[in-house]
């Protein structure tokens, strides 16, 4: 047996499908065995091995043994010239084996190898190589010393940034997620250290393979891409605490001889001094969002209190009570995802507003002596009704055309049969927040499709020309090294790569594993059908569709002949009147506004179902206003369109309607 492949997965079922389908297409060649141990996920991946990879040889614990102890069981049984350990959430090319073992047999000194490591967005992974934790290579790291100056030797030295990532060199550590070993030095040093957990024990391999005489080598002849720290997203504050107690571990190792000894205690302290730094940044990972909310609500209210009193000298009397008023805006806020899942939500960030206007006017009755004058509590609402969707506006739209918030604009790129599966999926899946532009194709199709808007060749063109947010490759069909070599130019870009696996069930980037599987038509809980959403769809269209009325139809004219738009005449209920289409034959904001008067006369709703799709018994209005309105793309299929339909009906809600009014104002 020439290579043994060892993995050890954990709750990571996407990211580790991906990666063995990149091993079989590296490994069809060569005599390999490959190992997956298990520690005990619960996410299917014992299923999707042995269903998609039966001749893998999977090994199934009970509980999590840990990263060390793992490995330990399958190199044990593992009888390769060569044994590679791989995380699971890597990606490697179709060579990557192959020049491993070049470089191997090229110095018989070399005992462990490691290769050139990417981030997903194809920046240099400073793990890859590396020197050991030393006092004062730590020093230089904790200090920011390291960030200052990289090309330094004396201070660069603990990612080795002073030496040029395109050259091979011996090092002191590479990285633990690729770690290729001779058998004869792995028989002489030992396998993994199982006082590690998670973390570390690569560190110690590494120490141990030099103090053994073995060179530790880093070659830049091939790379992969580590999608970093995907298993322990699962539990990151435990994967926190594991990281620097392994190095704890390490340095009570390896530095604690006699004559290191006030070293040794130093280089603990330092650790437990960047553990409380990471817990700290931890928290604050939405300091940027939640800043911008808090001070532009503070700025407000104060200007508030200024236009009511022409003066600041008041500021004594709500000195205790204006925290309160500013902190329910951002307690709403908070609570409603604005700073996780739905950062850039027009519709919840308005909601937030009035909230924390409400809740704060009632706050007024139970504490009448700190109460603000109506009016400061008047302008400060219209202040944040502005300020807290406005800002996420801006920042959401930044790099979309249509400012579909929350929406990334994407090219999906393979054959025009996966591509197509794909590109349906994404467009009828709007949880997922991806607006397809277009398929890229890869070889010459002799169908006539829409959706095709290119070739690979002009890729960064139509990235271009399009402001395109994300693009997806089907991996099954496309080799992995054009991927490779798109990475730094579409990430300079600011674009994200994405890789859909063989089945096409899955999208997989470094954010998220984000399910395709299509939306299933039964055993559905229709929000749309309940009563009290019916109730509270009818005060919507009582409340809204007169203001738009009042202020939008008035210059309907202006935007259709500025569209350039086409009149279309329908009909309903037997009486025909009169819609503006778009040159794209799409409906959009200025539309359908001629028939508000029957969103009042209860006719038809704000949103609702397009007015030109069957109703099949679904026994759903009418809308102005509709889902496929703010999906970009070529025109949709009826099954799309259906699709749509099921998700809006399935998802209703006043917010969700609101959103797509908004969207459709400002994207069209």
């Amino acid at each position: 047996m020439k290579l043994s492949i060892v993995i050890v997965n954990y709750n990571v079922k996407a990211f580790l499908q991906q990666a063995l389908e990149s091993i079989q297409k590296a490994t069809h060649q060569l005599n390999t065995e490959i190992f997956v141990v298990d520690n005990h996920s619960v996410d299917g991946s014992i299923e999707m091995l042995e269903n998609q990879f039966p001749d893998i040889r999977l090994i199934k614990n009970t509980n999590n043994l840990g990263f060390a102890k793992a490995n330990n069981q399958a190199i044990k049984e593992s009888t390769g010239d060569y044994v590679w350990l791989l995380n699971p959430d890597t990606l490697i090319q179709e060579d990557t084996p192959e020049k491993l073992i070049q470089v191997m047999e090229s110095d018989p000194k070399i005992g462990l190898l490691g290769c050139k490591i990417l981030n997903d967005d194809g920046t240099l992974q400073l793990a890859c190589r590396r020197s050991f934790p030393t006092t004062w290579v730590a020093f230089t790291k904790l200090s920011g010393l390291a960030n200052i100056f990289p090309k330094s030797k004396l201070f660069g030295r603990y990612n080795l940034t002073h030496l040029d990532p395109d050259d091979a060199y011996e090092v002191e550590a590479i990285s633990g997620s690729c770690m290729f070993i001779r058998r004869e030095a792995l028989e002489e040093v030992g396998h993994l250290d199982e006082t590690f957990f998670m973390y570390g024990e690569d560190l110690d391999w590494c120490f141990r393979f030099g103090e053994a005489g073995w060179k530790v080598f880093y070659s830049p002849e091939t790379s992969i891409v580590h999608y970093k720290g995907e298993s322990s997203k699962v539990a990151a504050w435990d994967t926190m605490t594991h990281f620097y107690r392994a190095m704890d571990i390490f340095a009570r190792k390896h530095f604690s001889s006699t004559g290191r000894f006030p070293l040794h205690w130093l280089l603990r302290g330092g650790i437990f001094v960047r553990y409380t730094v990471s817990i700290l940044s931890k928290l604050g990972k939405n300091a940027f969002a939640f800043f911008l909310d808090f001070t532009g609500i503070l700025a407000l209210t104060l200007a508030a209190i200024f236009v009511k009193f022409q003066t600041f000298d008041v500021l004594n009397q709500y000195i205790y009570v204006l925290p309160v008023y500013v902190g329910s805006w951002l307690a709403v806020i908070t609570s409603l995802g604005l700073y996780r899942t739905y950062r850039y939500s027009v519709s919840r960030s308005i909601l937030a507003a009035t909230l924390g206007f409400l809740i704060n006017v009632t706050l007024t009755y139970f504490f009448k002596d700190y109460a603000f004058s109506r009016i400061v509590m008047l302008i400060s609402y219209f202040g944040a009704l502005f300020w807290i969707p406005g800002w996420r506006i801006i920042a959401s739209s930044r790099r979309t055309e249509n400012y579909q918030l929350g929406t990334q604009r994407t090219l999906i790129i393979g054959d025009l049969e996966s591509a197509g599966e794909i590109y349906s999926k994404l467009l009828t899946n709007i949880g997922l927040g991806y607006t397809p532009i277009g398929i890229v194709e890869i070889d010459e199709s002799h169908e006539k499709d829409e959706r095709i808007i290119g070739k690979l060749n002009d890729l960064m063109a139509l990235v271009q020309y399009h402001r395109v947010d994300d693009v997806i490759f089907t991996s099954d069909n496309i080799e992995l090294k054009k991927v490779f070599d798109y990475l730094p130019i579409l990430s300079q870009k600011g674009v994200k790569i994405k890789l859909v696996p063989g089945n096409l069930s899955f999208i997989v980037g470094k954010s998220a594993v984000e399910n395709l599987q299509p939306v299933q038509f039964v055993d559905m809980d229709f929000k749309y059908y309940h009563a009290g959403s019916r109730i509270a769809k009818r005060i919507e269209d009582m409340i809204i569709a007169p203001l738009i009325y009042i202020f939008m139809r008035p210059i309907q004219k202006i935007f259709i002949r500025s569209k350039s738009m086409e009149p279309r005449v329908i009909s309903i209920e037997s009486r025909e009147y009169t819609q503006y289409i778009s040159p794209n034959k799409r409906d959009n904001f200025w539309s359908n506004l001629s028939l508000l008067p029957l969103v009042i006369r209860g006719k038809l709703s704000l949103v609702g179902s397009p007015l030109d799709l069957d109703d099949k018994g679904w026994e759903v209005k009418g809308g102005i206003f509709t889902l496929e309105s703010v999906r970009g793309g070529s025109e949709l299929s009826e099954q799309e369109r259906y699709a749509l339909l099921n998700y809006y009906l399935h998802n209703h809600s006043v917010l969700f309607d609101l959103e797509i009014i908004i969207k459709s104002l400002l994207g069209k």
